[in-house]
């Protein structure tokens, strides 16, 4: 019974030595299996049989029985290759594979992958790698593990984004612009004229197509520190619709960058979008204008200006708004100047067809909203002739007096108020009150304000006028004043009173009767003779320093008449008045005379010299003769009848043409001799398109706030400067050196500043292009423009590379723009964390996929599926997937493998032990035969 126990228990040793030996000779033929995790085998001895013995029941092995075969998956070396796609992991985990018939996953170490002819990442027996999509904007996984598939080996193309230019101005530079935006000319060869900038720099952007097209800055120097730009394009690719076929074509923004006196540094920041011949958008309700787009069907039927353009939604249809409140929409006052016979051809919530010129009844101008419009909507907007669209300036500029002659230069500091022309606007500098003011009488006429500050005697319980209400028409009459035939003060030509003027005229003239004369100051044009001395030598030589003219004071009207002083020589030397009209002589020597006029004033006349003998019996001649104002020096006074039975109505021609200028009809028989009449000629009055704006000033520039902000920061949007400083001072001849300055406002709508507080990325300005011209807007680009500062709420904060003012030459430090055209493939590459990323001959790195690899709690329950996979089984537990790197596993390597982790030598050295036991296993069962045949034998 033992022998036989012996003989299989040797057996057991032969036959699990064989099976260890089959463990390393697969350890050793899977040497170089990338990948490959080795076998371990290990024994157990069997159950044991129970003998008797002198101590008892004992036991005896019955042999032994392979216990277990394990795999080590420690790390195996890696091999570099020169295959993007082969991979190795760093540390725990396993690539997750999948079958492409099957949704069972399998797990492997080896990663020697590629691309097959359909895009997908797979191993040599065609099982996909899995892992997850990335969103190439953001940079994030998406959605759940899934094929590596690559679903088109070429990049589309990005369009541009972002630029960024950073620069130096230099800081020494002057200005060569008055408006830097006016100088455009898409339809001239050079679209800013070279030598009017301070500095350009171009950056190439890309748009949804791949196509290139080049960004051009220019700049200037508008003053100390701060600076103007423009941003434009090749009038020939602007594809905008609302430019199509005008000068403003390619220019996209503008603005002003300003820096500090101090440190160069960008201090504020402004932008102006070109919005095109639409303009002004405004809406009052779910839409903005960034929701609304215009496309025009009919440019010829926008040749003029047109503003307020106003509609609302009635629930159903837009229609005209009810601008002058009369219960009807869409009556010819509600509609734009230039425009009457506009007309609404269709409306629904989200569409509006505009017949332009109202005759040929096909849409001109079509609106398209992206929100369907709520009951309550509004949309306002502004059209602009093509015209100078862009253009905000003065033209047309006229100067006289001391201004003229090169003597005046103009800034314009904000021409974005300019939103309007406005035609002949003037101004008037009054040198003896040292004051501006404007001249834009037809205006005055419409405000009601050109005639003013009436004032007369002797009658204020009596009307003046033939009204009968004791007040002045013009009062009454707000809306047509000076105009009316019933007004009974009436303007007929107000162009000629352009100058401020106190007018005071006196009723009454014993001499030709009664009749309205001027009552102005006596003045040296009142003067009609000054008698030269009638005396003789030596008063006629260099000697005698001359006769002064001591008339200074007094009403001329009151004073009018001939004049003649006699001197009688002796002790003392007296004067007599001998003249038509007498003068109360007062004084009188050798020296001089003093006398007083008809009015009362006392005046004098002193001489160089003493007279003489030989002076005796001369005279001093002069007449005085009420004349005209000094502002108006031409102007021709008319007593006479408008009615034709009121002889007592007044006529004054300004400027001596023979025609009334402005008539009074006054009541008959109210005035007496000697009654004065005062007025005001006014035409201190803005620019009826400007109605808020001020002017200020002094004799060596003149400041115009147009649109009326008042604040000190911003009320020099127009400047004057003289070159030479205006005469001023009461000494000054206040009608001779009175100066003037007329010019044409060139006004558009075109133009839209960007509120800071709208920014709406990261603090910085974005401006707009459209390089394809799609249906509303649908290929609109719209482009950050860094500078190297953004607006944090507050004030502007710079980057540590920014644009900059120091006194060097103007040079561009940095530039950069996103996007990029299309690409091939070339090849891809693999990050530490599992990012596929694809490299592309435009030059461009996109993340396509991350690798996803799995973990297990128990890697010894996998099972073996053959071709270097696993699967996951009860004993593994479930797979734990994630990111490489993520939750204890590995990192990935590119272009290396990880080879198998069987070292040779070992192998060898448990195949010598191995060998060995089988050959001792077979000693036992050869010895055992012995022993049984000996036991044979005893019997024979």
């Amino acid at each position: 019974m033992s022998l036989s126990s012996s003989l299989y228990t040797g057996t057991s040793g032969l036959t699990n030595m064989g099976n260890a030996m089959q463990v390393v000779g697969n350890n050793i033929s899977n040497v170089n299996t990338v990948g490959f995790k080795k076998g371990r085998s290990t024994f157990a001895d069997t159950l044991s049989e129970s003998i008797a013995t002198q101590a008892g029941a004992d036991q005896v092995g019955r042999g032994m029985a392979m216990g277990s075969v394990d795999q080590s998956f420690g790390q195996g070396s890696f091999e570099s290759t020169s295959n993007s796609t082969d991979l190795s992991i760093g540390g725990d985990g396993f690539f997750v594979m999948r079958w492409s018939d099957s949704e069972e996953m399998y797990y492997t170490r080896a990663g020697n992958f590629r691309f097959d002819k359909a895009g997908q990442l797979v191993n040599p027996q065609g099982y996909i790698v899995q892992g997850w999509e990335i969103d190439s904007k953001t940079g994030d996984d998406t959605g759940a593990i899934k094929d590596i598939v690559l679903g088109a080996f070429s990049s589309p193309p990005k369009k541009s984004e972002e630029i960024t230019v950073i620069t130096n101005l230099e800081a020494s530079a002057e200005s060569k612009a008055v408006v830097l935006s006016n100088l455009w000319d898409a339809s001239a060869e050079e679209y800013i004229e070279a030598g009017k900038y301070n500095y350009q720099t171009s950056v190439k952007v890309y748009d949804s197509l791949g196509s290139t097209h080049d960004i051009t800055i220019h700049y200037d120097k508008k003053k100390d520190t701060e600076w103007e730009y423009t941003i434009t394009c090749n009038p020939e690719e602007d594809k905008r619709d609302l430019v199509r076929g005008t000068t403003s074509q390619g220019l996209l923004a503008r603005g002003t960058i300003t820096y500090s006196q101090d440190n160069g540094n960008i201090v504020n920041f402004t932008m102006s979008k070109m919005t095109g011949r639409i303009g002004n958008v405004q809406n009052q309700g779910l839409n903005t204008a960034d929701t609304t787009h215009f496309t025009v069907e009919n440019l010829d039927a926008m040749e003029l200006d047109g503003y307020n353009f106003n509609f609302e939604f009635n629930g159903t249809e837009w229609e005209w708004k009810d601008i002058d409140e009369d219960g009807t929409n869409g009556d010819i006052d509600d509609l734009p100047v230039n425009y009457k016979s506009a007309e609404i051809l269709y409306s629904d919530a989200e569409n509006i067809e505009i017949a332009l010129n109202g005759e040929d009844k096909n849409a001109d101008l079509k609106i398209k909203l992206d929100e369907a419009a709520g009951s309550t909507e509004a949309l306002s907007f502004d059209v602009s002739s093509k015209d100078k669209l862009h253009v905000q300036g003065l033209t047309n500029n006229f100067y006289t007096g001391d201004t003229a002659n090169g003597n005046s230069s103009f800034e314009i500091n904000a021409p974005g108020v300019m939103t309007v022309d406005s035609k002949d606007v003037g101004m008037t500098w009054y040198p003896q009150e040292e004051k501006w003011r404007w001249s834009n009488p037809e205006v005055a006429k419409d405000n009601g304000t050109l005639i003013s500050g009436m004032n007369y005697s002797n009658f204020v319980a009596v009307d003046p006028d033939e009204g009968g209400d004791g007040t002045w028409d013009f009062t009454n009459n707000p809306e047509k004043p000076y105009s009316d035939p019933a007004d009974e003060i009436r303007v007929t030509d107000a162009s000629v009173m352009t100058k401020y003027s106190n007018i005071q005229v006196q009723y009454g003239d014993p001499g030709t009767g009664n009749q309205w004369n001027w009552d102005t100051p006596v003045k040296d044009a009142d003067f009609t003779a000054l008698a030269t001395p009638s005396w003789a030598a030596p008063f006629d030589s260099p000697s005698l320093s001359g006769i002064d003219n001591g008339i200074t004071s007094g009403n001329a009207f009151d004073a009018a008449g001939s004049y003649q002083l006699t001197y009688t020589n002796g002790t003392p030397s007296t004067w007599t008045s001998t003249g038509a009209t007498a003068a109360a002589i007062v004084s009188g020597d050798d020296s001089g005379v003093t006398f007083e006029l008809a009015n009362g004033t006392q005046s004098m006349y002193s001489f160089g010299s003493k007279l003489g003998a030989d002076q005796d019996g001369g005279t001093i001649e002069f007449t005085i003769t009420p004349s005209a104002p000094e502002q108006y020096p031409d102007a021709d006074l008319k007593t006479g009848s408008v009615a034709g039975t009121d002889l007592d109505d007044m006529m004054i021609d300004f400027n001596g043409d023979a025609t009334d200028d402005l008539t009074f009809d006054m009541a008959e028989g109210v005035f007496s001799p000697g009654e004065t009449f005062v007025f005001n000629v006014d035409p201190d009055a803005p620019p009826a398109e400007y109605a808020s704006a001020t002017l200020k000033g002094d004799s060596e520039s003149a400041t115009i706030d147009l649109d009326g902000s008042a604040s000190d920061a911003t009320d020099d949007d127009i400047v004057f400067n003289f070159d030479e400083a205006l005469t001023s001072g009461p000494s000054s001849d206040s009608y001779a050196d009175r100066s003037e300055i007329k010019f044409d406002i060139e006004g558009s709508a075109a133009w839209e500043e960007i509120p800071k507080d709208t920014i709406k990325k990261d603090g910085v300005y974005s401006f707009s292009a459209d390089f394809l011209g799609g249906d509303n807007d649908s290929t609109k680009m719209d482009i950050v423009f860094d500078i190297g500062t953004r607006f944090d709420g507050t004030s502007w904060i710079n980057d540590s590379m920014s644009s900059t003012q120091f006194a060097k030459s103007s040079s561009t430090t940095f530039q950069t723009a996103d996007g990029y055209s299309s690409g091939d493939l070339q090849e891809v590459d693999v990050s530490l964390d599992g990012v596929m990323t694809g490299i592309f001959s435009n030059g461009e790195s996109t993340p396509l996929f991350r690798v996803g690899l799995a973990k297990f709690f128990n890697n010894q329950g996998l099972s073996n599926s053959g071709s270097n996979l696993f699967r996951e089984t009860t004993d593994s537990g479930e797979a734990i997937t994630n990111r490489p790197g993520d939750n204890g596993l590995g990192t990935i390597s590119s272009n290396s493998l990880e080879m198998s982790n069987v070292d040779i030598s070992e192998e060898f050295v448990k195949m010598i032990s191995t060998q060995r036991g089988f050959q001792a296993n077979s000693k036992t069962i050869t010895t055992t035969d012995d022993m049984m045949s000996t036991v044979i034998q005893m019997k024979r």
